[in-house]
């Protein structure tokens, strides 16, 4: 059965998150953020200073009180308990970040932004390991591998999928979507006809590392035509 929570945001909601506690949290357009228990209950709100959209909201596995939230460029640590004044907070992407990330030892934060850089945040120095640029265009999605603490997948709307492992300053795979759909087409393409570009939106590993899927849009469908979206699932070595 369906229900509805309302209550807690006057904007449009962008991005939610849930513990394993059962707590849920929401970031709207204007700042807002809001957590809300797993029957609904409205438990906290804030609305960050400068009234950027919060973009990511993300849950700390080992802390279920600690949640970590991106605002435009700047990323916030706080406690659910009280959400008026951050734990700490981070100004370190150029650009409003899309999407945020925790490794499995929760030491590393990645926050992916609209320049196309990942940044990671070391968190227990407080500061910047790695500035990862290599998308040519928006970088939408960043996830971790699961027992890798130092590997991680992007996709952006530059239509590339890239595995990067942070010992190195450059992706050590790199795939084109668009590139992919070309050569799935049965017929070739009409002369003068364009093409929606296969934009990746979202990517997601699975819990052994090694698959994972990057939600896209069709780009083998004539420009102007409505675009459907679709799931790549593929392997990693």
């Amino acid at each position: 059965m369906a229900v509805k929570w309302t209550g807690g945001h006057s904007s449009p909601i962008l991005c939610l998150n849930a513990s394993q506690e059962g707590l849920v949290a929401s970031g709207a357009e204007g700042g807002d953020l809001v957590v809300w228990g797993e029957d609904g209950t409205l438990l906290g709100h804030t609305c960050f200073q400068g009234a950027e959209d919060v973009t990511n909201v993300l849950f700390s596995p080992s802390c279920p009180t600690k949640l970590y939230a991106s605002h435009g460029e700047t990323i916030s640590i706080l406690d659910v308990r009280s959400l008026k004044e951050p734990l700490d907070h981070f100004h370190v992407n150029e650009e409003e970040i899309n999407c945020l990330s925790l490794n499995e030892t929760e030491n590393l934060l990645a926050s992916a932004d609209d320049s196309g850089t990942i940044k990671i945040l070391d968190l227990e120095n407080k500061k910047i390991s790695r500035s990862l640029k290599r998308h040519s265009n928006i970088c939408s999605s960043v996830a971790f591998r699961p027992q890798r603490p130092q590997s991680l997948v992007s996709c952006g709307l530059d239509m590339q999928v890239m595995l990067w492992n942070l010992r190195k300053a450059r992706p050590l795979w790199i795939t084109s979507l668009q590139e992919d759909e070309r050569e799935e087409m049965e017929s070739p393409q009409s002369p003068g006809q364009l093409l929606n570009p296969a934009l990746a939106h979202s990517v997601s590993v699975a819990s052994c590392g090694n698959v994972f899927s990057c939600g896209a849009e069709d780009g083998r469908k004539p420009k102007g035509q409505l675009t459907p979206s679709k799931v790549e699932t593929l392997m990693l070595q």
